[in-house]
């Protein structure tokens, strides 16, 4: 079980709870709440969600990385809904955007067909396999 910073307003928030049931999970709807919680606690994972506190998901990232106790930690950047930017130009840009800033990685609900939340689990859980080996 992983400690996961969930990043998001409450309809996607309840999304990635779903989607990462059995973690230990710590929700966050501001920016004032985020940092709350990376201050008061150690991360395995921070996900953020597109619209995060009135999309500022790239804020977040961007304090995230500003801090070296806090740079370790993987950060996902996420769309969690469809409808959400839609346009394939958009989402590219967010994706790029994303890397840019340092993101371990932009994961989008609409690239798995088969179970989607199932899929987007397993790719969630890579990057916590992934990572997990950094401070060995």
């Amino acid at each position: 079980m992983a400690k996961i910073l969930v990043a998001a307003s409450s309809e996607p928030r309840a999304i990635v709870e779903r989607i990462l049931a059995g973690h230990e999970l710590c929700g966050a709807e501001t920016m004032a709440q985020a940092e709350r919680c990376l201050r008061q606690g150690t991360f395995d994972l921070v996900i953020c969600t597109i619209v995060f506190d009135e999309s500022r998901m790239f804020d977040l990232l961007r304090l995230a990385k500003s801090r070296a106790e806090w740079q370790q930690i993987p950060f996902v950047c996420a769309r969690v809904r469809d409808h959400v930017l839609r346009s394939p130009t958009a989402l590219q840009a967010a994706a790029f955007t994303c890397r840019t800033l340092g993101s371990d990685g932009f994961l989008d609900i609409a690239d798995y067909r088969v179970d989607p939340e199932r899929e987007m689990r397993d790719a969630i859980e890579r990057f916590l396999h992934t990572t997990s080996g950094r401070d060995a």
